[in-house]
């Protein structure tokens, strides 16, 4: 679970990055997204390959 201030504290880090590098394009967002989802399907596998069942 998230908290506010950890949330709080994400929203400042990514306000300080924007202001640093500039905004995040399209591009560069569904690229961050298709990589999330690479991990988190590779997640899914190592766990039903740790599960006593996989």
């Amino acid at each position: 679970m998230v908290t506010r201030r950890t949330r709080d504290g994400l929203l400042e880090l990514v306000d300080w990055l924007e202001r640093e590098h500039g905004p995040v394009t399209e591009e560069e967002r569904a690229a961050a997204q298709a990589e999330l989802r690479e991990i988190d399907a590779e997640h899914d596998r190592r766990l039903r390959a740790s599960s006593p069942a996989g």
